[in-house]
């Protein structure tokens, strides 16, 4: 895989691009026609080493960098790379800045996905249920959290779990109205199978994060892993308040459990997959902190999730 990537910056400037040619992994060059006080120029480059290029440009004053996907080139370049094939760190931002705004499109999907969720419970359709999590838009803010603990990006972090707590406290107090209004009962199995919590609840969220994170840093398909993460959050918490209105709290607690051991699991897998991954912040005081963060962010998840481990236990007492 390819990154076109154009600059534009000032022709005082054009010394500053001595030795940017030269970085490993660029297929090929040319400068474009320039006008007034400014010149252009456009790189091909092989995918894994855009970033260093990247990062290399940026530190050239008054610049301009577009970055683009190559589907494909002709003659094609007779070179090879062992490397991760991965998006770069700006292309990460923007596309989880995209994915985790809050406004009207996202709380309408959610809402919508909350309801068709509530009648596929109501009717135990499981069908229904899944086809509920295809628009629930739950991915990109999971991501943005994981992604802004990576890089001690706070801002990010809190704009990932603002949209998902939002998004999440709405879900759940339509899910409240419409269990009350039709006294779901807990012995439905896809509602019971919420209710009875497994440890192996805890890998498939994991999984879950670990698949959303790949999907973005390797530029994947993200409709199929978004449904994955969505069947991970939503329907145990549309689950727990639907169960709540009805009248069964204990019951609406376990799968209200359920939700929390998801999201811990998820960002958790996320920010270990994304420094796996080669993502660190882009100066090194500002990974010496986004370092410290992480590894605050990664105790405190191993510690809920151990708490969680035991209220696992507990529920197996109390259900079974």
């Amino acid at each position: 895989m390819y990154r076109l990537i154009e600059i534009i910056l000032p022709k005082e400037n054009q010394e500053d691009l001595k030795n940017i040619f030269n970085t490993k992994g660029i297929v090929d060059y040319w400068q474009e026609e320039s006008y007034k006080d400014k010149l252009a120029y456009k790189i091909l480059i092989q995918t894994p080493y855009s970033q260093t290029l990247i990062d290399k440009l940026s530190k050239i004053k008054n610049i301009r960098i577009i970055v683009l996907d190559v589907i494909t080139t002709l003659p094609s370049p007779q070179t090879s790379t062992k490397k991760k094939i991965k998006v770069s760190r700006e292309e990460l931002y923007a596309k989880i800045i995209n994915s985790s705004e809050i406004n009207y499109i996202y709380f309408t999907m959610l809402i919508l996905s909350t309801i068709i969720a509530i009648f596929g419970f109501a009717t135990n359709n499981v069908a229904v249920i899944i086809g509920a999590m295809v628009i629930a838009p739950l991915l990109g803010p999971n991501i943005a959290a994981a992604f802004g603990i990576t890089l001690g990006d706070m801002n990010l972090t809190k704009k990932g779990f603002i949209a998902l707590l939002s998004g999440s406290f709405m879900a759940y107090i339509i899910a409240i109205i419409f269990g009350a209004l039709l006294h779901i009962s807990p012995s439905l199995s896809q509602i019971s199978s919420r209710i009875h919590l497994h440890y192996s609840d805890i890998i498939i969220a994991i999984s879950s994060g670990i698949a959303g994170v790949l999907a973005f840093t390797t530029g994947y398909n993200l409709s199929l892993v978004g449904v994955m993460v969505a069947i991970s959050l939503l329907p145990p918490l549309v689950a727990s308040g639907m169960l709540f209105g009805s009248g069964y709290f204990l019951f609406s607690f376990s799968a209200l459990l359920l939700f929390f051991i998801n999201v811990v699991s998820l960002i958790l897998s996320g920010v270990i997959t994304f420094r796996f991954q080669g993502i660190k912040a882009k100066t090194w005081w500002e990974e010496k902190k986004a370092k410290t963060y992480r590894k605050y962010a990664i105790f405190m998840s191993i510690f809920l999730l151990l708490f969680f481990v035991l209220a696992i236990f507990i529920n197996h007492k109390i259900f079974h």
